[in-house]
């Protein structure tokens, strides 16, 4: 089996981290929650303009900065405080000593997304990193995944025994579809509202991979 991951809120909590980071920002500024959750709309749960975003945080918090400026301010952020999800790490080695391939495959700039891996560990456990800013391409286009199967040695596998895993349903679970491979979508707790649900939906990602791996007819809640 071959394992194409998101990494944004699927192996780290960039949620988390941004939402934390923001917090405390908002806290040092003596501002409170109207301001914090105007930050967090632009965010966009990391799917929103980068730019806007940078907007917000300007004007929200008095920031002297340019919009570079804050973009870099933010990220740098985020950064400080990602986290790999619990039980991801074991998870990965799992698959990997089953046989199973194993890669990242993410949208966002290099240096913030090797950022994250490096930050986190993850370099070591899985087979191969493909980020979207270094292909010139970005899910849901299918050829991010496609650069990843190529990576794997895996560019004529069955599509069947392709997963992609991630937590956004418009870029992760849109990719595999076009892609042709199974999906797996994380869904922090919330419920899948549109047509074609994904063939496992599961509150996190090690769920997800047990799922996944389970035998047919197996129902993980």
């Amino acid at each position: 089996m071959i394992w194409l991951l998101d990494l944004d809120n699927t192996l780290v909590g960039r949620a988390e981290a941004f939402e934390a980071w923001a917090s405390g920002e908002v806290d040092r500024a003596g501002l409170g929650p109207a301001d914090l959750g105007a930050i967090l709309a632009a965010d966009e749960g990391g799917h929103g303009s980068k730019e806007a975003l940078a907007r917000v945080l300007i004007d929200r918090l008095g920031w002297d900065d340019d919009v570079p400026a804050a973009i870099r301010r933010f990220r740098a952020g985020i950064l400080d405080g990602v986290r790999v999800y619990d039980g991801v790490l074991p998870a990965l080695d799992a698959l990997r000593g089953a046989g199973h391939r194993v890669a990242v495959v993410t949208n966002g700039t290099s240096a913030q997304q090797r950022g994250k891996i490096a930050r986190c560990g993850l370099g070591d456990h899985v087979d191969a990193v493909v980020v979207s800013g270094e292909e010139g391409v970005a899910k849901p286009d299918p050829r991010l995944l496609e650069i990843a199967l190529e990576r794997l040695g895996a560019a004529d596998a069955d599509r069947r025994q392709v997963w992609m895993v991630g937590d956004a349903g418009h870029a992760d679970v849109a990719a595999g579809r076009a892609a042709g491979t199974r999906t797996a979508w994380v869904s922090h707790g919330r419920s899948w509202d549109g047509p074609d649900r994904p063939d496992v939906v599961a509150p996190t990602t090690r769920a997800a991979l047990a799922l996944a791996t389970s035998p047919p007819g197996v129902v993980l809640d």
